[in-house]
């Protein structure tokens, strides 16, 4: 009995040594990792503080793209209905140019029917020769002193017979403004008559000037038929 009380005390006593020894580890091993958790959540707040500070950038960015694609929506809408006022004034005004055409088109034809009428209504042969001044006293020689060389040249190619501006620009070797001058002023002096049925008018003397003059009598040219 006494040997077994002993190794039973004995044994008691390793296994409480044991139990110490294996407390005393875990505790030794309970402050180490504690150690390294404080670490641990040291390394993870330098962690989080740098990763917030690069965050912080990349949400404001966030945030000014959103932003930007609100206003692009916006824009985008407000494009559209520009376009779409735009294609309606479009619509409007073609529309307005198809009329315009149309009623040009009868604008048109109506006067090539009144044209038409008026060139079948119009008297064949008639001659208009008109004479704007008085009749003047050619027994006054001063009447054509006064005339300039040119103006008395003009008087004498009229003789051949009546002239138009271009012709008589030719025959006086002067450019046709000013022949066209010349010859209106004499036709409002009432030295010579004019035709004026069309363009280019003719001109010819008056028949008392001629008569001074010397010159045979000239019958009125015949217009053309139309």
């Amino acid at each position: 009995m006494d040997l077994l009380t002993v190794l039973l005390n004995v044994l008691g006593l390793g296994l409480l040594l044991f139990t110490a020894l294996t407390a005393r580890w875990a505790l030794r091993g309970f402050r180490q990792s504690k150690q390294a958790l404080r670490e641990a959540a040291s390394y993870v707040t330098v962690i989080v503080g740098a990763l917030s500070k690069r965050i912080e950038p990349l949400e404001l960015n966030a945030m000014q793209l959103r932003n930007e694609i609100d206003n692009f929506g916006q824009g985008k809408k407000s494009l559209q209905e520009a376009q779409s006022t735009l294609q309606l004034k479009y619509d409007a005004l073609s529309k307005s140019i198809q009329d315009l055409v149309a009623t040009d088109k009868q604008v048109l034809q109506e006067i090539e029917q009144l044209r038409s009428r008026l060139s079948v209504s119009r008297p064949q042969n008639i001659e208009r020769v008109q004479s704007i001044s008085p009749p003047m006293d050619l027994r006054e020689e001063s009447v054509l002193e006064r005339l300039t060389p040119t103006e008395r040249d003009t008087l004498n190619s009229l003789l051949a017979g009546p002239l138009s501006a271009p012709q008589m620009s030719k025959l006086l070797n002067k450019s046709r403004e000013h022949t066209a001058r010349l010859l209106k002023r004499l036709y409002m002096e009432g030295f010579v008559d004019r035709d004026s049925i069309r363009p280019p008018f003719r001109y010819k003397l008056n028949d008392k000037l001629r008569s001074s003059i010397g010159g045979p009598a000239t019958t009125p040219p015949a217009t053309e038929k139309t």
